[in-house]
């Protein structure tokens, strides 16, 4: 077991950071893990002078972790920041897991081709040996896209990183979104000016490439960026520790192993029409800040750890126990999440069985005090304390009915070692009587007022302009028998998620209506609106203005929702009867489309994958209450009663009650958010007139919305939107001269 490495701190405001994307080793596993083992093969961000000093072995000396830096930034003090993209070939990466993990099939960059990603329009699987067949680089000697998303950044869309924004590591292909600084129209890289106009904030870069994402996060494309605001932060914090949390697979040979194609001499694919592609990708290995299962040493005394769920697809519920005596640990005071401070800390405490959830892209700070946890006091069960404290994960994956986690190995987070004696700490007290967190929601006023006990509702003097109700979609392949595309065999395929969707809608908002030639004929879905990429888009909010989105997930699991560019606050949840619900949303569709089955529309009333929602998005007479094209959720009977929600509305946890980016939606509930379209420190009851970002929000490519489990965004769990700008609004963040 390896110390907890530091990771690498850049403060920002001064001159321009410039990172660059290489390929290096590093130490992930132990050196005894696997005889000979001299590092792993990663994908990193570098500062110039470590690529620069880069050995012949691959190593960078210094560099204890993959993962990082944290840029530390300062509200109002904008960073510019220069991304390099010098990662090598698909053909020649010693990252084997890109090497074999690309899949053609999905709507992905596909820069040989100028984006236009013709695999994924087929309408058949890919025949064995056929280009679409195979991996990216098997067939090219290619060069690798890249992009850096500001994840949880108040940005203008030029600055977002979204997931057509991508460049390549040869500098002559580029996204449809691409922008950089200086005007650069064909390099390796891209500039950046962030405006750092936001509220303190701890919040994140990485990799972003459409249909990619999976892969290049996989490989080590992530770091952290904190937002801080010295006038309003509270004073006083204990020592912050980041912990970046990620799950891996490795070979016998100590390199990242993936499960993709038939890898390892395993199908990993559950449908041959993607055949490199698995719905989640869920490692046997913890990663912490770039290391198997570290520990670290602490005194006794209080930190700040600063948690970010980094991984692919897997969730963490996460408490801390003395592997040696089983005695519960010390709480965690949760102190802010993924937009900011909460207003008052909130307890969770593992002796009254409390956990932290944390699902992909989410992040949590929280306090937890070592003081009296010392080796031989002794504990509430009896026996003394170790000294030794582990943090456990109890999640199921997926969640929150899938495999249990195994507690020798994805069971294990890291090991808290306390070391010295008792003394004085003069921190930040969380436990203390009425203690406040300074800001807090505050900083931004609450959109949501909690009533205690009950659900929660949205704060007097907050209007609600538009209520979207989105449904989130899996559709399914089924069990068969079939020709792999990879080497020809014959494989039993087990059938499962060929594409999961929001809203019922593709990534460019076209729906499938015939076969021309072998491929795929699309339409545009009738009242979406083009944006200048070709995608069409239907969620088009207002600057300035109030939305309520009630995300209905019709799936199995648990999803994350995260929103570019908004932060939100969530309402409440609500369970629902999801047979009957469902029976009325297939008898919504009105047929049409075009079935692969029978090569002939579908009949009135039955579920058309990928046709958007069976209704007219914002003119569906069944639904005057919230536009989305959907059957209402909220129906009321001839009775009075509801006729598809079972419970009354569940308020958000306390931890969950702040500023969010990301959130979870639970299988068989509607999840409520209400999303402001303009700055969180404006005042609840702001007029949307008066509500405006100080950069203009709409850059014609605009942001997207999607699931933050990489490899469901990768296959269509993704959608494009715009933000209407406010015609009346002063900005003081402007293109061409600020950024």
């Amino acid at each position: 077991m390896d110390r907890l490495p530091d990771l690498d701190v850049i403060t920002a405001g001064g001159d321009r950071i410039e990172l660059r994307m290489k390929e290096f080793k590093s130490m992930v596993l132990p050196a005894k893990t696997v005889p000979g083992y001299t590092g792993t093969w990663v994908w990193g961000y570098l500062k110039p002078d470590q690529a620069a000093g880069q050995l012949a072995d691959g190593t960078v000396p210094g560099r204890q972790s993959f993962i990082g830096p944290v840029i530390a930034a300062t509200r109002g003090v904008p960073a510019e920041m220069k991304f390099v993209n010098d990662l090598p070939t698909a053909k020649t990466t010693r990252v084997l897991a890109y090497r074999y993990g690309t899949d053609q099939t999905l709507h992905w960059a596909d820069p040989l081709h100028d984006g236009e990603s013709m695999c994924a329009h087929m309408a058949m699987q890919p025949a064995p040996g056929s280009e679409c067949a195979a991996n990216y680089g098997e067939i090219y000697d290619a060069p690798i896209p890249a992009a850096v998303h500001l994840h949880g950044g108040e940005v203008p869309p030029q600055l977002d990183g979204g997931p057509d924004s991508w460049f390549t590591s040869d500098g002559t292909r580029r996204g449809a979104s691409f922008y950089s600084r200086d005007g650069s129209s064909a390099s390796n890289y891209a500039v950046y000016r962030y405006p750092n106009s936001q509220e303190a904030a701890p919040i994140w870069f990485h990799d972003h490439t459409l249909g990619a994402t999976r892969l290049n996060v996989y490989a080590g494309l992530a770091g952290a960026y904190l937002v801080s605001d010295p006038a309003r932060d509270p004073g006083n914090l204990p020592e912050l520790v980041p912990l970046v949390i990620q799950d891996r697979m490795f070979d016998t040979g100590g390199q990242l192993f993936f499960t993709a194609g038939t890898a390892g001499g395993t199908l990993w694919a559950l449908n041959p029409e993607h055949p490199y592609w698995n719905p989640e990708f869920v490692g046997d290995v913890i990663v912490v800040n770039g290391k198997s299962w570290p520990y670290k040493e602490v005194q006794a005394r209080r930190y700040t750890l600063l948690f970010l769920n980094g991984s692919n697809a897997r969730s963490y519920e996460m408490a801390l126990v003395d592997p040696v005596s089983k005695n519960p640990g010390p709480p965690l005071w949760v102190i802010g999440t993924d937009g900011g401070y909460l207003d008052r800390p909130v307890k969770i405490d593992p002796r009254a069985a409390g956990k932290l959830v944390m699902l992909p892209g989410e992040r949590y700070q929280a306090i937890v005090d070592f003081a009296g946890y010392q080796a031989g006091r002794i504990g509430p069960n009896g026996a003394p304390y170790s000294g030794t404290w582990l943090l456990r994960n109890t999640a199921k994956t997926p969640y929150p009915g899938g495999a249990t986690a195994d507690g020798n190995t994805t069971g294990r987070i890291l090991q808290f070692r306390v070391v010295g004696g008792s003394m004085a700490d003069g921190s930040f007290n969380p436990a203390a009587t009425n203690a406040r967190l300074r800001g807090g929601s505050g900083q931004g006023p609450a959109l949501v007022r909690l009533a205690d006990p009950g659900a929660g509702t949205l704060a007097s003097g907050v209007t609600v302009h538009k209520t979207r109700q989105l449904t989130l979609n899996e559709v399914m392949g089924m069990a068969q028998t079939a020709t792999n595309p990879v080497d020809g065999s014959q494989a039993a395929y087990p059938g499962g998620p060929l594409e999961i969707l929001v809203n019922n809608t593709k990534w460019n908002g076209k729906r499938i209506v015939g076969v021309d030639n072998g491929m795929y004929r699309f339409e545009p879905i009738a009242g979406f609106v083009a944006d200048t990429t070709g995608n069409f888009v239907s969620e088009r909010p207002k600057e300035g203005e109030t939305e309520v989105w009630e995300i209905v997930n019709l799936t199995e699991d648990a999803h994350p929702i995260h929103l570019h560019l908004a932060q939100f606050q969530l309402v409440n949840r609500q369970r629902f009867d999801a047979n009957a619900y469902g029976a009325a949303y297939a008898a919504a569709f009105p047929g049409g489309g075009y079935d692969p089955m029978t090569g002939l529309p579908y009949p009135k009333g039955v579920f058309i994958p990928g046709f958007g929602p069976p209704q007219s998005y914002d003119g569906n007479p069944g639904n005057t209450r919230a536009v989305g094209g959907n059957p209402d959720i909220a129906l009321m009977g001839k009775n009075g009663k509801p006729v598809y929600l079972q419970s009354a509305p569940m308020a958000p946890l306390p931890q969950e009650a702040g500023w969010k980016d990301t959130v979870v939606a639970y299988p068989g509930q509607v999840t409520r958010i209400a999303v402001r379209w303009a700055p969180t420190d404006l005042a609840a009851s702001t007029p949307a007139a008066a509500g405006f970002f100080p950069f203009d929000p709409d850059g014609g490519n605009g942001y997207v919305w999607h699931c933050h489990i990489i490899d469901h965004e990768d296959n269509e769990m993704m959608r494009p939107n715009q933000v209407v700008p406010n015609a009346a609004a002063a900005r003081s963040y402007v293109m061409g001269s600020d950024y």
